[in-house]
């Protein structure tokens, strides 16, 4: 069994290398989950084998009555004189029709009309199938059930009501698309849908899915998703889970947080120290004793501690976190939505110079807001030093987003953009007034849910020589390139 879901790990990874270009990819996990559908037992009536289109018979039918000229079709028909033409033309190229002084029918096109009359309507069942994410119908379904009341938790939310037994009103917004797929049970040349008796049974039923979480490559600790059924990837239910978080509806979140509390340790997502004073241990003391303090703060801590000084308790705590920080010269703890304020804080703020050092570039963080941002801030002449570039990346990047900044650093000569060998820092700098050391990809994550799972941890560092290392850590990058 083990082999198995190794060998089915495999293929995961080698889809994902072959459609991103990522030949480092590494799949973490996968987990079933379980997508809505509606499914609709109804009754209907329809017309099938009609070789000819509603307008192309009215049409036949008004030349067998005599009807003979454009305008007195068009006329009769209350249609536009142009469409009639259009249809007319159609009909010469079947052969159903001929014009000579008047238009006439043909034999054949007396044939297909009288077929066309003596049509019997058939009345029948048919299952159909209403996505409740997007509210798409289709006629089948290959997927795996899933079952919903053993796996609540990875059961994916309703977002489309389900139509009510009885209520054929719930389902007219239907009709045309159910009229297309009669076609496809049908082998006949047309399909007419007279009407939908009553929806006999209606249900909701979730089907299996797969959601992995995979690595660009062993380096990079940024957790990224895809969504896999019957072992391909599925890029219309990806599409749609997308829109959903658009609109603010974080349907996977539940799911995310279920992973991360079961599988995936946040002491792993901490990016390696650049500077060797900043390590795990000196973060989680400054988070915990951070913590403390706080919750010296909370009312009902004031019940707990009757028989303790809250002021002796926060002035150990603060003497504690003190000499932590100065230790470590964490100054604070920032987390992953924090990060895109400090750089947009940063861009506005600074007054002398900026350090950005990130792996990748992408358009969809360094989008036309933070474009915008960047050249406000080089019109007010703010020395800006932008750092990119690891092994193997060139396939993972933007190249039209890198043209852009390219462009930047030609018009703006306070604009430093360069391609260095291989990083996998994340750094920010801002003046002397603090630099940033993350997990975080300033220039290739926006922080946006909807396209990316992940945790990012930063830690802020206010001590003026540790902030200049820092920056000339970054000023080094380059000059290895020499």
């Amino acid at each position: 069994m083990n082999n198995q879901i190794e060998n089915e790990i495999k293929k995961f990874e080698n889809q994902i290398r072959r459609r991103y270009l990522l030949p480092e990819a590494i799949v973490l996990d996968c987990k079933p989950i379980g997508y809505p559908f509606h499914v609709l037992n109804v009754d209907l009536t329809y017309l099938a084998n009609r070789q000819l289109h509603l307008a192309e018979e009215f049409v036949m039918k008004c030349i067998n009555h005599e009807l003979n000229k454009h305008k007195e079709i068009a006329l009769f028909l209350g249609m536009d004189e142009n469409l009639i033409e259009k249809v007319v033309s159609e009909l010469l190229s079947k052969n159903l029709i001929t014009r000579e002084d008047v238009l006439k029918l043909t034999e054949l096109g007396l044939n297909s009309l009288e077929q066309q009359t003596v049509l019997a309507p058939m009345s029948e069942t048919k299952t159909f199938y209403i996505d409740a994410l997007n509210g798409k119908l289709s006629e089948k379904f290959y997927l795996n059930p899933f079952d919903s009341k053993n796996n609540n938790n990875s059961a994916l939310n309703k977002i489309v009501k389900k139509p009510r037994k009885g209520h054929i009103e719930d389902i007219v917004e239907y009709y045309e698309n159910i009229e297309k797929l009669l076609q496809n049970y049908n082998n006949s040349n047309r399909i007419e849908l007279i009407q939908v008796n009553k929806i006999e049974k209606v249900y909701t039923q979730w089907h299996e899915l797969l959601l992995v979480l995979y690595q660009r490559n062993s380096e990079d600790k940024e957790i990224e998703y895809e969504i896999f059924s019957r072992g391909n990837i599925q890029v219309e239910y990806r599409t749609t889970i997308e829109q959903l978080y658009a609109e603010g509806k974080k349907i996977l979140d539940p799911i995310f947080q279920e992973i991360e509390q079961d599988k995936l340790s946040n002491d792993n997502l901490v990016e390696r120290p650049i500077l060797s004073p900043i390590n795990n241990e000196n973060i989680k003391t400054v988070e915990k004793l951070s913590a403390k303090i706080q919750s010296l703060d909370d009312p009902d801590f004031f019940i707990d501690s009757k028989n303790k000084s809250i002021k002796e308790e926060r002035k150990k705590l603060k003497q504690e976190l003190d000499q932590i920080k100065a230790q470590s010269k964490i100054s604070e703890i920032i987390h992953t939505y924090e990060h895109r304020d400090y750089l947009f804080n940063t861009f506005k703020e600074a007054k002398q110079r900026i350090m950005i050092v990130s792996p990748w570039i992408k358009g969809y963080a360094v989008d036309q807001e933070f474009l915008g941002i960047l050249e406000a801030t080089l019109n007010r002449k703010i020395q800006v030093y932008m750092f990119y570039g690891i092994k193997g990346s060139s396939q993972q990047n933007d190249l039209k987003t890198i043209k852009k900044l390219e462009e930047l650093s030609t018009q703006y000569k306070n604009f430093r953009f360069e391609k260095v060998k291989n990083t996998h820092r994340k750094i920010l700098v801002c003046d002397n007034k603090f630099g940033i050391v993350t997990s975080f990809n300033f220039l290739s994550f926006r922080a946006d849910p909807n396209l990316t799972y992940r945790d990012e941890l930063g830690v802020i560092i206010r001590d003026s020589a540790t902030i200049e290392d820092l920056f000339n850590s970054g000023i080094n990058l380059t000059q290895d390139e020499i």
